[in-house]
């Protein structure tokens, strides 16, 4: 019988905090049996849901929050910070800018994606990806 799974962390607004994110994810989902491409795209997701919330959220005035879910084979991670503005919002990077292409990539690697603004609270960035990219799993509520 499949299992529901969660693991938690809430980290420091700052820049080392997304190394840390990147080592809890890859060390849970390894945990949890998932390996290869799909874990490698999910850490490299949290890392660019984080150093967004850091950089542009959170900037010395609060915490960000990671939440991972999974369920056979479905798993949704959830960034939260305290900021109400939407990162869903595509750039068009000058040619040799190193910012502006985290959004893109996001959209290019997860199952799905979106936000959740609560008013006084936050936001949630989240993200879905399959262990298995040919399957079709019911949709979760965001």
């Amino acid at each position: 019988m499949p299992a529901f799974r969660t693991w938690e962390a809430q980290l420091a607004d700052h820049s080392t905090s997304v190394r840390t994110a990147r080592r809890g994810i890859r060390d849970q989902l390894t945990s949890w049996g998932w390996s290869g491409e799909r874990v490698d795209d999910l850490v490299l997701i949290a890392s660019e849901l984080v150093t967004n919330a850091v950089v542009h959220a959170c900037a010395g005035h609060g915490e960000v929050r990671l939440h991972l879910q999974e369920f056979d084979g479905d798993c949704r991670l959830e960034v939260w910070d305290p900021r109400h503005d939407l990162p869903l919002h595509s750039r068009t990077p000058r040619r040799f800018s190193e910012c502006g292409r985290g959004i893109d990539l996001v959209r290019q690697l997860a199952f799905d994606f979106g936000v959740v603004t609560r008013k006084g609270a936050g936001k949630r960035v989240w993200v879905r990806m399959l262990l298995d990219p040919a399957a079709t799993p019911p949709p979760l509520a965001g």
